[in-house]
């Protein structure tokens, strides 16, 4: 039956991690969108140039 206590501290350490994986998971987002902007503004100037 222990077990199925949790300390206030192994709680507040869980939503650490969450909040971690969630910046994580937002900044790997943001790097995509990114990515694809430039993908797509350098095709852009590709077929200005040409």
């Amino acid at each position: 039956m222990n077990t199925l206590q949790h300390p206030l501290k192994t709680t507040h350490e869980v939503s650490v991690w969450q909040l971690t994986a969630k910046l994580v998971v937002l900044a790997g987002v943001l790097m995509a969108y990114s990515y694809c902007l430039l993908l797509t503004i350098g095709s852009v100037l590709s077929m200005v140039n040409n």
